[in-house]
């Protein structure tokens, strides 16, 4: 008998036990712990053409599709910089960083080698030009060619702090691009408070090539620097389909220009002091104004052109540069300073009076 109670009692508490269970999981299921999100893999962003391009979250190492986009890359990312777009020149290397100086060349335009690039695995293209259906179109072409994301950039030289603070947004490196945006800005407001009057305004050729005879006309984007510098470019010119213009010696003698600035033909290993001195050794120059005068300028070329060749930021210094030569008079800014300054924030060395004044003199 009292065996029998006590498998009663154990059957009844099995029982118990068993509604319990069975009341607990009636009602709804308790929610589950969240589960982190992963971090996303790639972004959206607007370029500066307007475009929306899916580029990745992190972004590694960067082609270049040509020397401008280069220059951007060097000043302001160096290190994501994947190689450059021809071999550089002793020049150049005299003032880029020596750890640069390797990178490999993979061409641009028709003879970029699209395997190297492709093996390379950069995370992006960047284009940098002339905002246009155009550059959209090769932004498109050249993204299914390479299978990577093609970002545009606006080459314009009154957009350069535009073009660093996106380009900084881009990469994550804003504090670095918001430096290099002031001092471009910087640079356009002192010129601008200049205020030369127009009839003080200097007449100026610029001249490119090995007889600085192809030149920029007046309005074209490899003329801007003179306007933006309030000189009046003598070459006022149609242009035609391509960007620069051939002339006569009879044309810049009809000129007659005050001053004469040349840069050069790197190809030819002509530097812009050597280009000079062949006008100024050329017995059909000796009438004009600019000869008579001693006012036949060099532009600087180390590590770029301060002028034009490629139009990237490197003409930021050349506004410096160029603005002491026509207007010595009226500058609200020491040009010597701000040559230290630009290198120093644009191309990371710190210049010594004998390289300053190599620099001056062609001698780089």
């Amino acid at each position: 008998m009292k065996q029998r109670k006590c498998l009663l009692a154990a059957v009844l508490a099995l029982l118990l036990l068993v509604s319990g269970c069975a009341q607990k999981g009636s009602g709804p299921a308790a929610a589950p712990d969240p589960v982190p999100e992963a971090a996303p893999e790639v972004r959206e962003i607007t370029d500066m053409a307007g475009r929306t391009v899916a580029v990745p979250a992190e972004i590694g190492s960067v082609f270049s599709t040509g020397p401008v986009a280069a220059i951007y890359l060097y000043t302001l990312v160096p290190d994501k910089l994947l190689g450059w777009n021809y071999e550089l020149n002793d020049i150049e290397k005299s003032v880029i960083l020596e750890k640069y100086h390797a990178l490999p060349n993979f061409g641009m335009g028709d003879a970029v080698n699209y395997e190297a690039v492709i093996a390379a695995g950069p995370s992006i293209a960047l284009n940098v030009g002339t905002i246009s259906d155009k550059l959209v179109s090769e932004c498109d072409q050249l993204s299914q060619s390479l299978g990577i994301p093609v970002v545009a950039v606006d080459g314009d030289l009154t957009s350069v702090p535009e073009a660093y603070r996106f380009m900084g947004e881009l990469f994550g490196a804003e504090e670095q691009a918001d430096k290099l945006a002031a001092y471009a800005e910087k640079t356009f407001d002192d010129i601008a408070g200049m205020d030369i009057p127009e009839e003080e305004k200097v007449r100026v050729y610029y001249g490119n090539g090995e007889d600085s005879l192809e030149t920029a006309p007046a309005g074209s984007s490899h003329g801007q620097i003179l306007d933006m510098v309030n000189a009046v470019n003598v070459a006022d010119l149609e242009l035609g389909e391509g960007s620069r213009v051939q002339i006569s010696n009879e044309q810049l003698l009809a000129w007659d220009p005050d001053v004469i600035v040349v840069i050069g033909e790197a190809k030819a290993s002509m530097s812009g002091s050597a280009a000079a001195e062949a006008i100024y050794e050329n017995p059909d120059f000796a009438v004009l104004k600019a000869v008579r005068n001693h006012a036949v300028y060099g532009v600087p070329n180390a590590p770029f052109s301060w002028v034009d060749r490629p139009p990237a930021s490197n003409r930021i210094v050349g506004i410096r540069w160029l603005s002491g030569l026509l207007y010595p008079d009226r500058l609200n800014f020491d040009v010597d300073e701000e040559v230290r300054e630009f290198f120093s924030l644009f191309y990371h060395v710190e210049l010594t009076d004998e390289q300053l004044q190599a620099l001056y003199n062609g001698a780089v």
